[in-house]
């Protein structure tokens, strides 16, 4: 099988940005108390308003959304399932397996949009959003649930689950969308173009922003759990992903975005829900920044391989 270098080229972009924030950081421009409001403003406006459009004006009829709703719950579900295996034999601490399981099943949706339009165009975009509708919710769910699992939250345990995931704004916004879409609501032209507006502005942002929050000197400090998570998320979960996509039969533009997904590095939300949840925060940093660089590798070749 001979290797698509036609994939790198079209993904080196969206790494040269990712690098390009990294840089800017580095060299202290443009300042320091930039970076926290505009990861704020990422996540909280330019990248739910881009998620909202999308699933809101996604032509349903077109994709199989059933069935990849099953692909991706199902391949979601057989992770877990493995990540959990290791429990028996687990010997770091409670705190250490929270950061191992959200280091080797959620992903980056700055990334993952980013490569998916370089690869994929508007259609790219446009599954991606669909894709997400049902991730999004699904990985929040599982990752606060052994989160405060792990924890000593008591019988504030569940309470605390509904109240993370209900108050996410990447949730609300798939959420919304699909509702619009479903219903028939749909969005006023003003509306669709002020959120596409706005849309736009999150990919570059979001990259910039993944880059700046690299922190090598966390990545330094890493050992076998780092190893193991990039292992299992970078090459192990697209695997999975792939044989489930193929075994259902789902059609090979949702299932190439449903390998891309699960080959993502790990997802700078993971370090804050580490962070609110009491899970050990310096062991997701640095799952983080060592998943990041290594995927600019992995990633090309999962796609050149796995991809129909």
């Amino acid at each position: 099988m001979n290797f698509d270098f036609s994939i790198v080229w079209s993904l080196l972009p969206v790494f040269a940005v990712i690098l390009s924030g990294y840089g800017l950081r580095r060299f202290d421009f443009p300042g320091e108390s930039f970076w926290p409001p505009a990861e704020g403003l990422t996540y909280y406006i330019l990248f739910p308003s881009l998620l909202l459009q999308k699933t809101a004006t996604a032509p349903l009829e077109s994709h199989p959304i059933l069935l990849m709703a099953a692909a991706l719950s199902l391949a979601v579900f057989l992770m877990t399932l493995l990540l959990f295996l290791a429990l028996p034999w687990w010997s770091a601490g409670k705190k250490s397996f929270t950061s191992f399981y959200q280091g080797s099943i959620r992903f980056n949706t700055y990334v993952g949009l980013a490569a998916a339009f370089a690869l994929f165009g508007n259609e790219g975009l446009t599954i991606s959003a669909l894709a997400l509708s049902i991730l999004i919710p699904l990985l929040n769910i599982l990752c606060v649930s052994v989160l405060v699992g792990f924890s000593s939250q008591g019988k504030r345990g569940w309470t605390r689950i509904v109240i993370e995931v209900i108050r996410n704004p990447l949730v609300l916004a798939c959420v919304g969308g699909g509702l619009l879409n479903i219903t028939g609501t749909g969005l006023h032209r003003t509306i669709n173009d002020t959120l596409m507006i706005f849309g736009r502005a999150a990919l570059p942002l979001g990259l910039l922003s993944v880059g700046a929050g690299l922190d090598f000197s966390a990545a330094r400090k890493s050992g076998k759990i780092v190893t193991a998570t990039c292992f299992l998320k970078l090459l192990l979960f697209p695997l999975v992903m792939w044989a489930v996509c193929t075994g259902l039969g789902l059609a090979p533009a949702a299932a190439s975005i449903a390998v891309l997904f699960a080959a993502l590095p790990g997802s700078p939300a993971a370090y804050i829900l580490a962070k609110q949840l009491d899970g050990d925060s310096l062991l997701m940093a640095s799952v983080i920044t060592a998943q990041t660089p290594l995927s600019m590798v992995t990633l090309p070749l999962v796609m050149a391989f796995l991809v129909p």
